[in-house]
């Protein structure tokens, strides 16, 4: 749990993302229940965390029991975001206090949204709409809410429940081709128990799996999707939509009403090629991804869990380095980490023992900003300069940006400047910023939330000064990218337009 914080190197300012430092903690207080490895020292820190995370997510709560992104700000509720929320509250009641009256309000308005046919009305703006995008909105939203209120308890005899399945088993005797719709149906119906109908989604997703080997890793992809860079063979580059869609089929495997070993069996391949996309600190591309891996890597965890399992690792090279690792029963939940001394480098990996361990390299380093775009033009100019102040320099930074994608809008778009060494950006321009959702400043950076990008180009200003006096001043970057696709992105680079300030006498 040491890395909770930094599950996501991505900002965490609105009410979709502050959910990812809520909800892993109940599945990390579950699984470590369901194993008998749960500490009171683990137990106080995910329940502070637990506490924190609801008392924030209450703050973008709308009147009517609904949440937004942003809150009140927007002018409804979200429905995916809402029942998220409810799901999430109504499991992490078993750890902390929620208020029923709260959950009650949620539910109606939830409920209020459901059509005489069962399914339910998008309400609000859709997360990735590289997932929830075409004529499957509807079907999708549905699975996923019916989804998240058995999650939270309900029975399938709940009348919304009972509706959303009705609606869903109605439409699963037509032809559905899209693997996320399919994988979003064989998990609930994986979860509810029927099992002729759990058992043909898993054959369907079976005829689209991406199949490394005989026993190699399984996983899914979209039918489209934007080309990516190429990157080395160690690069972990898997978008957020690949990840969330492989997981449900995880949780619908290991949900089977007759689930065999020949399933467990499965499902650790498809295991292997989920924790191959984690990022160095456990989380994934964007927020859905990584609630979702998370729940399904906790889930895996439970099923095969053995109080048995004693492992030696051992790393070593021709340099002479040996390094070994003992994983037992008594520290399995210990993080265990060495630096290797020479990169690149030849090592050998040797692992002895019973039961599972998981080993993970990581590797840090700089580069130049890349000339290339992906999904996005970007342009930086600098106006208006004031350097009659030699330490007090003063300019705005102008941002110029349009969707160049293959859809026709993109999601919601964060554009990242960093600010040149010693200057800060004036507060009263950033309050001034229109057609942004949000600004916020972190150490020395300035993020925009956009709603989403077209192809109209977007152009906003804000002001710069100089707080401190740096000589040689370098070039500070600026970056936009698809909060759900991150593959598609732009980077571009300004300097400042006044003359570098010499150094102070001493």
């Amino acid at each position: 749990m040491q890395n909770l914080q930094q599950l996501l190197q991505m900002p965490f300012g609105c009410g979709e993302q502050n959910m990812v430092l809520f909800a892993p903690n109940i599945y990390i207080l579950d699984y470590l229940n369901k194993t008998g490895q749960l500490s009171e020292e683990t137990k106080s820190k995910a329940i502070g965390y637990l506490v924190s995370g609801y008392q924030k997510q209450l703050t973008y709560k709308h009147p009517d029991g609904s949440y937004s992104i942003f809150g009140t700000r927007d002018k409804e509720g979200n429905t995916w975001l809402t029942a998220f929320v409810y799901k999430s509250y109504a499991q992490a009641k078993r750890y902390i206090f929620i208020d029923d009256s709260v959950q009650s309000q949620t539910l109606i308005w939830l409920s209020s949204k459901q059509k005489s046919n069962g399914c339910f009305q998008s309400v609000g703006k859709l997360f990735n709409n590289a997932l929830k995008g075409g004529v499957d909105d509807e079907l999708s939203l549905t699975a996923y809410i019916t989804t998240a209120l058995l999650e939270a308890g309900h029975p399938s005899s709940h009348p919304v429940v009972r509706n959303g399945l009705f609606c869903l088993e109605a439409a699963s005797g037509e032809e559905i081709s899209k693997v996320y719709i399919q994988a979003l149906l064989a998990y609930i119906f994986c979860l509810v128990g029927n099992e002729g109908k759990c058992d043909f989604f898993l054959k369907e997703l079976d005829k689209s799996a991406k199949k490394v080997g005989e026993c190699g890793s399984v996983h899914w992809e979209r039918e489209v999707k934007p080309p990516a860079e190429t990157f080395p063979s160690f690069y972990s580059r898997a978008p957020s939509a690949e990840v969330e869609m492989t997981c449900y089929v995880l949780l619908s495997v290991l949900h089977k009403p007759k689930r065999t070993q020949k399933d467990l069996t499965f499902a650790s391949q498809i295991v292997q090629w989920i924790i191959r996309q984690k990022n160095s600190y456990g989380g994934f591309s964007s927020t859905q991804d990584t609630v979702i891996a998370l729940q399904a890597l906790a889930d895996y965890g439970a099923a095969t869990y053995s109080e048995n399992g004693q492992n030696t690792v051992k790393i070593s090279s021709s340099k002479p380095f040996e390094k070994v690792f003992e994983v037992n029963s008594q520290n399995r939940l210990l993080l265990q980490q060495s630096s290797l001394p020479d990169v690149p480098g030849n090592y050998i990996l040797e692992v002895n023992g019973n039961g599972c361990v998981f080993v993970q390299t990581t590797l840090r380093y700089n580069i130049l900003l890349p000339n290339k775009t992906s999904g996005f033009s970007l342009s930086v100019q600098t106006a208006n300069a004031s350097c009659a102040d030699s330490f007090r320099a003063k300019f705005d930074i102008v941002l110029s940006t349009s969707y160049t994608g293959k859809r026709n809008i993109s999601n919601m778009a964060i554009i990242d400047v960093k600010m040149l060494s010693g200057f800060v950006p004036v507060s009263s321009s950033l309050q001034k910023v229109r057609n942004v959702m949000q600004v916020e400043t972190k150490q020395n950076h300035v993020l925009f939330y956009l709603e989403s990008v077209s192809w109209t180009t977007l152009s906003f200003s804000f002001s710069v000064e100089q707080e401190l006096p740096v000589s040689n001043i370098k070039p500070a970057s600026v970056l936009i990218y698809d909060y759900y696709e991150t593959d598609e992105n732009a980077v571009a680079e300004y300097k400042s337009l006044c003359n570098e300030a010499a150094p102070e006498s001493i």
